[in-house]
């Protein structure tokens, strides 16, 4: 979560892997999603947030697993 300087509340979610091209394996990151979240910041609201950007991207389709990591 990040709130602007009008303390908007916005989520940022980034994806990261590895890519293996010609034996080289390569760490990748992107930003995958960056939405306004008005209204309560709860545990479930913030996880339909979250479902809303992989259903977006595709992700559920695309990988063997998700980490979710909190800092």
């Amino acid at each position: 979560m990040w709130s602007d300087p009008d303390q908007k509340n916005y989520m940022a979610v980034t994806a990261h892997w590895l890519e293996l091209v010609q034996k080289k394996v390569t760490l990748k990151a992107n930003l995958i999603g960056f939405l306004h979240v008005p209204g309560n910041h709860t545990g479930e609201r913030l996880a339909r947030v979250l479902q809303f950007i992989i259903d977006r991207v595709g992700l559920d389709k695309k990988v063997m697993s998700f980490f979710i990591i909190e800092v």
